[in-house]
């Protein structure tokens, strides 16, 4: 980490080289883990990397009420998300840092000074994007109040995305899950967590942007383009392709803003839900023509039998051997 953190009247807070034993249970693969270590604390940040992010998932455990500062000279453009108790305190030069819980912001700061407040002896957790500037222009929405941030952002001074914190919607608390909680192959992981950070940005930016992104129009050849992705979608399960994939077939029209908010528009679902729609229908069908679950499971590229049945459970409330007792 190129930042110094320090408990305030304690002094300067060591960066564990080597994860202590007792953070094991809350590892997750493949993010890069990086622990410290107070005297009534204990912090533990993962870093999830891709190409033009990072991603950090931090977690702290307070015994006590504790105030830690972090310094750095490095610029940040970041969306933040609080997932568990507030953390109260400051950023420099942005008017309103704290974030009530399931509630993000995006900001830009040259350099970093923060004060964070804990103020109960509990357990906290956020989960930040860091962008590289070209991904965000990648991403291709085009309305005042991103224009007017990324203005900033190219003069190198401080910003934020709005005035206040927005709630997440379910779609983006879904993409944080997904990131966090899943059983897929190291590959998998790596295509699910690019996916799933576009779709966290998409759905802040229309979020932050909403008075203005309702009026965005799709043109004829946005709509085509659409139609065939959801036919890709369709071609290619069960294996989800990947939205950068999706965004190259189709027919040179799309990017990820469009293909998020496009497709949603169009057909009421995320392309990555869709996909899932898709899956189960799949899942379903075999089912019903009385294949093997483990067959099954193998069919839809599961990374085990397990992870099937339980996926299965949680979307329709029982398991697929009920599912096949009961007569599909």
């Amino acid at each position: 980490m190129l930042i110094e953190i320090n408990e305030e009247g304690k002094g300067e807070i060591e960066i564990l080289q080597s994860i202590p034993k007792d953070f094991e249970n809350y590892l997750i693969s493949p993010a890069r883990p990086v622990a410290i270590k107070g005297d009534h604390f204990k912090g533990l940040f993962q870093e999830f990397k891709g190409v033009g992010f990072s991603v950090w998932y931090s977690r702290y455990w307070m015994e006590s009420p504790a105030i830690l500062c972090a310094r750095g000279g490095i610029p940040v453009l970041e969306l933040r998300i609080a997932l568990k108790n507030q953390i109260r305190g400051k950023w420099e030069k942005i008017s309103n840092p704290e974030l009530p819980v399931n509630h993000f912001q995006m900001g830009f700061v040259p350099y970093i000074i923060t004060r964070a407040i804990f103020e109960a002896p509990l357990e906290y957790e956020t989960f930040d994007i860091h962008f590289e500037l070209p991904l965000l222009e990648e991403i291709g929405i085009d309305y005042k109040t991103l224009t007017h941030f990324l203005n900033l952002v190219y003069k190198d001074k401080p910003a934020e995305l709005s005035k206040r914190p927005h709630p997440c919607s379910g779609f983006m608390m879904d993409s944080v899950n997904a990131i966090l909680h899943n059983t897929y192959t190291l590959a998998g992981k790596a295509r699910l967590l690019r996916n799933n950070v576009i779709n966290i940005l998409t759905g802040a930016l229309e979020e932050a942007g909403k008075g203005e992104i309702g009026n965005l129009p799709l043109s004829v050849a946005d709509i085509d383009a659409l139609y065939h992705v959801r036919e890709l979608i369709e071609f290619y399960c069960p294996v989800y392709p990947g939205n950068d994939v999706l965004i190259t077939k189709a027919r040179g029209v799309l990017n990820a803003f469009k293909l998020s908010y496009g497709f949603k528009r169009l057909f009421g679902v995320n392309p990555y839900d869709y996909y899932l729609e898709r899956r189960f229908i799949l899942a379903k069908d075999l089912l019903r023509k009385g294949n093997r679950v483990v067959s099954v499971a193998n069919e839809l590229e599961y990374e085990s039998s397990t992870t099937f049945i339980k996926a299965f459970r949680k979307r329709f409330r029982q398991t697929p051997k009920q599912y096949q007792k009961n007569g599909g």
